[in-house]
Parts: structure tokens; sequence; C-alpha cells
């Protein structure tokens, strides 16, 4: 290997093991040795001058400083994918709550989750989980970061958070298709007025409103020549069920009855414990998969 005569700032921030501004610092109080072509130009320290600093060749230096550079630009892609994934894990993602999709947006999981039960246990995987070499990527991640040896068990607590959703809205679908008489589903049936959202709305109702005592404000207005359709007041087109007006009646009162229940009930607020916890969780991930990102950029 050629030996090197210079090395930029970076590169003996790198060797070491100090940030840059540390190294501009010991280079204006003279406590390293650099040389500058004019004035705006770019620091130059020389080899010799890191052999006094580490005692060490900087032939074996630069060997162990090509080993370093670049250690995550094969993983940028996954890192931008977990850390998208992280940051938009939540109690409205449609995966994190379970019902069906009723044709109603978001078609898809924001947070890139696929959630599904598999001999009556519930499974949960982030979409990014399934990348060739994120198993690597995660090993590394450890080694690097010891936080990330949590991972694991912010997992497992993910799961308990996804399984403690889908309890409560699975309760909620069969109690507001009981009490209404009414079936979710987004094909409408001859004759018969179905559900759409009011099991959605019921759940999101009681997350946002909590212990507030406060009632959601419903009104029917008519859909077509024969149907009427149950609607937020505020939100007219956010259609919660379709049919006729004795049954948009009944709707409105169940619906209305259920989020005043749920909005009081102890499992709400466990579970909107439980959320807190997984998010502070994984603010500590996202904050190193952004330097590591952001290293990965400066490699590039």
């Amino acid at each position: 290997m050629n030996r090197k005569e210079f090395y930029s700032v970076k590169e003996v921030a790198q060797i070491l093991n100090l940030s840059p501004d540390r190294i501009y610092e010991y280079l204006r109080a003279n406590r390293l040795f650099g040389t500058r072509l004019t004035k705006h130009s770019a620091w130059r320290i020389p080899a010799a001058e890191i052999e006094r600093l580490t005692g060490a060749s900087t032939e074996r230096l630069s060997t162990r400083l090509e080993a370093k550079a670049g250690k995550w630009l094969r993983y940028v892609e996954i890192a931008i994918q977990l850390q998208n994934s992280l940051s938009h894990v939540g109690l409205k993602d449609w995966a994190i709550w379970g019902l069906p999709d009723t044709g109603q947006p978001p078609l898809t999981s924001e947070a890139g989750l696929k959630i599904w039960m598999e001999r009556g246990e519930l499974v949960v995987k982030l979409t990014v989980e399934q990348e060739h070499q994120f198993l690597l990527f995660m090993s590394k991640l450890k080694t690097v970061f010891p936080e990330f040896k949590d991972y694991d068990q912010w997992r497992q607590s993910l799961t308990k958070l996804v399984s403690m959703c889908w309890t409560m809205s699975h309760e909620i679908w069969s109690r507001a298709e009981g009490e209404i008489g009414l079936n979710l589903s987004s094909i409408p049936v001859m004759g018969r007025g179905h559900l759409l959202n009011v099991p959605k709305f019921i759940y999101e109702f009681a997350l946002d409103n909590y212990s507030s005592g406060k009632q959601p404000d419903l009104e029917i207005l008519q859909n077509d020549s024969k149907r009427y359709r149950l609607v937020p007041r505020d939100l007219p087109d956010y259609i919660l069920a379709i049919g006729s007006r004795e049954e948009m009646e009944r709707c409105k009162k169940v619906t209305i009855s259920l989020t005043k229940q749920y909005a009081q009930d102890e499992q709400i607020g466990r579970i909107k414990v439980k959320a807190l916890e997984v998010k502070r969780r994984s603010a500590l991930f996202q904050t190193i998969l952004s330097t590591v990102i952001e290293e990965a950029a400066a490699d590039s």
C-alpha cells in the first residue's frame, strides 16, 4: 500500500475518534500541526503528525480508515426504510387497529407493516425486515450502537400493542354489527343498508377523546332517492354507513352510544399508554438511523 502523506480533517477525526470540530480546535490552538495552501482552502495534516499522536504507523491507520469508510453506504436504503416505518407506527395505521380494508383510504399500511394470524398467533412484520440484508444490517447496528440491542424487545412491545388494538377493534366491530343490525361491507346489498366506517370511527374517536366526555356530532343526509348516509357533521363526505332512514337513525343512536362508552373504557387508556411506550423507545432508534443515513451520505 502506498504511504499517504496528508490526511483531511474528517479522516483524522475518524482515526482519533474525535469530532471534526474538535480537530479544528486543535489546529487553531497549534495542538495539531496542519497546513493550508491558501487562507480558505482545506486543512491538510501530515502523516508524521498523526504518527506522533497515535504512536502507530500511518500505513496501518490507512488500512483501518479504509475499512471504516463507507461502512453504512451499502445499507442506506434499508436505513431509510426502517426509519420511515418507525416514524409512522401509530394507532391509526390500519394494520395496527386490525379491521379489514373497507375500500376507504389508506389502502396500505403507512408504517409498512404486515400483520396476520398464523396458527392462532399474531404475526407482526415490518416490510423492510424482509430485505435480504436486513439481518446483517441489524447485526452491525447492534455492534456499533448498543442501544439497538433493545430492538427485539421493542418489537415484542409493538406486537403486544397490535394485539391490544386488534382485540379492541374487533370487539367494537362485533358490537356495532350486533346492535345496529348491519354488516361491515363496502359492497351494497340489495334492499339492505351496510356499515362502512362505523367501527373505525368509534375506535378513532375513543382514542382522540379518551376521558374527555366529548360526544360525536353526527347527521343523516340524503344519499340518493332511496337511501341515506350517516356522516360526521364536519365531514359530510366521510360516510360511516348507508341505508334506509330508519336504519341510519338506529345507526346514529348506537354509534353515539358506543363512542361514549369506549371513550371511557380503560382498555383504550391502556392502549394509549402502550403506544406512548412504543413511540418513546423507537425515537432513539430513529435518531441513530438519522446518524447512519448522514454518515452514508457523507461517504457517498
